[in-house]
């Protein structure tokens, strides 16, 4: 499936959301590169995650007419990858994707984009920030270099201060998300409260990619969205976000990241798990890594079945570890670089809860009236009652007032959306109604008890 993040995403400088003084910044030094090789040879685009960053590189090839030549610097890594790839993007003609000919000196420009730039680090990578650094002191053709930390990168050479043309973008702000979110829901046919659009903004916290992605997540299989459905994302820490913490289990390739990440979450290993179980065959390519980043996963499951049975829950560091750090050494090859994803058995999980919720309530109310136990009107009434509900208008409207019954527990009984039609036109008759017995079911059916009395 794939994600409204890429299919929605801005193909032009001028469709692209907010930032318009990092979008002018970045156009203008784009036009340089047609007078010749400009001082400022690559341009570092500094942000948060979600705010445009690599959209914008991408949209401004689009706009230039210039081949783009993507690399993931937490993927290709090595001082060598990063000459063999990027030094002969930049210095050597090519062929564009339908097959012509780009001769450079002819001012068929390439576009190299360098994400996660601020992520070479460690051992293994010695030299790659070098690489980097002679990369764009040597290049005939435009470099981009994004960044989330920009001291990240910095830090390790100051050179680049000196070198590269810095463009900083900020968050998207919330009026703004929420047009794009409302556009790309009509766009997709489904419906969602203003509640919904609130919710997703305000945890999005100004990153429209993640925003997207819980809109898709929520909408998946519903074309109507309520406030009841975003319990699914409730959970999520908004200041470390599951997604952060998938990326560096999955593409830092550094076992104390992943860790930090994961302990940054106020997540238990149950259900971090579930969402590293999910995204994991999506993110390793490689059988030999797919393989030994199951059985990591495979060992957290079995420390957690031993915190569940022994009650044992000191043992939760040694899953979570397994799940975090092993399964970021697990990888040799490359990383998808995919859209991490939403887990669907989480997603079926909270709406089923919310409907177990709506029925065990109708149940309590039932059962008081009746006095008789929840279970029994769970076992023997409730699917009568549902039938019976469904099939007489005025019955439907007398229970509804005379039980006081909720949007969602009404919901549960017609088999609706909370916030549909059906659902507020029938609580709003029941809130109108004014021939009600002092408490309990229906007059109609207290008539029908009185008479049972009688005879």
């Amino acid at each position: 499936m794939t994600s409204w993040a890429e299919s929605y995403r801005p193909r032009s400088l001028s469709e692209l959301l907010g930032n318009p003084s990092a979008v002018a910044d970045l156009h203008k030094w784009a036009r340089a590169w047609s007078r010749g090789v400009p001082d400022k040879r690559a341009a570092v685009l500094v942000g948060d995650p979600g705010t445009g960053k690599t959209t914008a590189a991408l949209a401004l090839a689009n706009d230039m007419g210039w081949t783009p030549i993507e690399m993931n610097a937490s993927d290709i890594r090595t001082a060598e990858a990063i000459r063999r790839t990027a030094t002969r993007g930049a210095l050597l003609d090519t062929f564009s994707a339908t097959g012509e000919f780009l001769r450079a000196q002819q001012g068929r420009r390439k576009l190299i984009i360098l994400d996660e730039a601020d992520n070479v680090f460690g051992r293994e990578d010695r030299g790659g920030i070098q690489a980097i650094v002679e990369l764009v002191q040597s290049t005939q053709q435009p470099v981009i270099l994004i960044v989330n930390d920009y001291y990240g990168l910095t830090g390790r050479s100051s050179a680049f201060r000196r070198l590269c043309k810095t463009i900083k973008f900020q968050r998207i702000n919330t009026s703004a998300m929420k047009s794009v979110l409302h556009s790309v829901a009509e766009r997709e046919g489904t419906e969602l409260s203003d509640a919904v659009l609130d919710f997703i903004t305000e945890r999005a916290q100004g990153d429209l990619r993640s925003a997207l992605n819980d809109l898709q997540a929520l909408a998946h299989g519903s074309p109507r969205l309520t406030e009841e459905d975003t319990a699914a994302l409730g959970y999520r820490d908004r200041e470390s976000t599951i997604f952060n913490a998938l990326q560096e289990i999955f593409r830092s390739g550094d076992a104390s990241r992943a860790r930090a990440a994961v302990r940054e979450l106020d997540e238990a290993p149950e259900d971090l798990i579930l969402w590293v179980d999910h995204n994991l065959p999506l993110e390793y390519r490689r059988l030999d890594d797919l393989m030994r980043g199951y059985e990591s996963l495979a060992r957290g499951d079995r420390f957690l079945g031993r915190t569940r049975r022994r009650q044992a829950f000191g043992l939760w560091s040694y899953a979570s570890e397994m799940i975090s750090s092993g399964v970021a050494m697990a990888r040799r090859g490359r990383a998808s670089g995919g859209q991490l994803q939403f887990p669907g058995y989480l997603l079926a999980m909270s709406r089923l809860r919310g409907i177990r919720i709506a029925r065990n309530s109708l149940a309590r109310k039932l059962g008081a009236y009746l006095h008789v136990s929840s279970a029994l009107v769970l076992s023997d009434i409730l699917s009568d009652f549902k039938a019976l509900f469904n099939a007489n208008e005025e019955f439907r409207v007398q229970a509804t007032a005379r039980l006081a019954l909720e949007g969602r527990e009404v919901a549960y009984l017609l088999d609706e959306k909370e916030d549909s039609h059906p659902v507020r036109h029938l609580l709003e008759r029941a809130a109108k109604l004014e021939d009600m017995a002092p408490s309990g079911i229906p007059k109609g059916l207290g008539t029908f008890d009185e008479s049972e009395e009688e005879s």
